[in-house]
């Protein structure tokens, strides 16, 4: 941790306080969250965000539908990035995923694939998390194309309807 941060050592203790806290008391691998501090640091979020995330990540690991815990530490960046919502709310956010991954025919992990592939272009768009849930799942429950095509597919619809002439010709 102190290789990827500049802050100071009573901070970054902060944060192994607090992975050993959710680790013991929550059950979740100290080795698994203690690399996801070190991932989430390097995507430049704050010592404090980090250890917001933590918890919120450690409660997703308990969740029937997030299977590997990497790629759940990924689809955090990038609900937080692409997304602009703040490191208080992805437990929220990753609660959104886990309801809609078992309330319908789509998996935690595909739902992230489609938010590190199209989340970018959605928001541009001006969509939010929410929309690009719904979106997703329903194409993903209706054709079952794999996640990967549906999120190429979809960026590309999302990138080309911000071209002026795209919504030219779509006006005509």
């Amino acid at each position: 941790m102190v290789q990827v941060s500049n802050d100071s050592v009573s901070s970054i203790q902060g944060v192994v306080n607090e992975v050993t806290k959710l680790s013991t008391s929550l059950g979740v691998s100290s080795k698994d969250l203690i690399q996801a501090a070190v991932t989430l640091k390097q995507a430049n979020l704050s010592i404090e965000d980090t250890r917001i995330a933590l918890g919120a990540l450690a409660k997703a690991a308990l969740a029937p539908n997030f299977e590997n815990f990497k790629n759940t530490t990924e689809g955090a960046i990038a609900i937080l990035n692409q997304f602009k919502i703040g490191a208080n709310n992805l437990e929220s956010a990753l609660g959104s995923v886990n309801a809609v991954a078992g309330e319908f025919a789509v998996e935690a992990g595909d739902i992230v694939e489609a938010i590190r592939k199209t989340g970018g272009a959605f928001r541009a768009a001006g969509g939010d998390l929410n929309e690009l849930l719904g979106l997703f799942t329903s194409v993903r429950q209706t054709t079952r194309e794999s996640a990967e095509t549906i999120s190429t597919g979809l960026r590309t619809i999302f990138t080309r309807i911000q071209r002026g002439n795209t919504v030219n010709a779509l006006k005509e």
